[in-house]
């Protein structure tokens, strides 16, 4: 069950939730530069706080028109967790709509944690959060998850929060070369059937 605290945080579970902030950016950008958190695709490390500027700038514009995207996550006060402290800023995760090639719109679940983070079920307890709020919002959109083989992981927190595998392949040249790895598979979760003209699209992005 979710709680708001005074200043319009969002707790549920041990995390917090906050719509994202200019003042996020220096925390969020020391994680997405982690070497860690991009040990699946080490290729796609940002390195630029101005990448990171952007995806917060989605996200907002995300929150004005939709009502939902990608939060601020934190760790609440609730529960000890080795090297973490109440209040820490834990990444960003949610779920994001994009207008698909195809013309429907998708939510697109993700996350970045702090690898510091990694191994309590915050990951868990975020995406299934994420996929009630996007039933709440739009429950005629489809929620998918698009995970590489090297990330099993993630694989395994789509499985946990109810979506189901319908598709697997190889992944573009372009992707296979910021993993590293000349083969490289592609698999695409969703909590329902998608249109062929859906799948189709998310197999042409890689």
């Amino acid at each position: 069950m979710d709680s708001k605290t005074s200043h319009g945080t969002q707790q549920s579970g041990p995390l917090l939730f906050d719509v994202p902030q200019p003042g996020d950016l220096d925390e969020i950008f020391a994680i997405a530069n982690h070497p860690r958190t991009w040990a699946h695709i080490p290729g796609e490390r940002v390195t630029d706080p101005e990448q990171v500027t952007a995806t917060l700038a989605m996200f907002g514009r995300g929150w004005q028109e939709h009502g939902l995207s990608h939060w601020v996550v934190r760790l609440g006060s609730a529960g000890t967790y080795p090297g973490l402290l109440p209040g820490q800023v834990l990444g960003t995760g949610g779920v994001h709509l994009f207008k698909t090639g195809a013309g429907p719109n998708i939510w697109n679940l993700g996350y970045r944690l702090d690898p510091d983070g990694w191994g309590h079920g915050f990951a868990t307890h975020l995406a299934r959060r994420a996929i009630t709020k996007a039933g709440e919002t739009r429950t005629e959109v489809p929620v998918i998850a698009r995970v590489l083989s090297t990330n099993p992981a993630s694989a395994r927190v789509a499985t946990k929060v109810g979506l189901r595998l319908l598709w697997t392949g190889e992944t573009s040249q372009k992707t296979r070369a910021a993993v590293g790895l000349g083969s490289v598979q592609r698999l695409i979760f969703a909590d329902r059937t998608l249109e062929p003209e859906v799948l189709e699209w998310l197999i042409s992005r890689g």
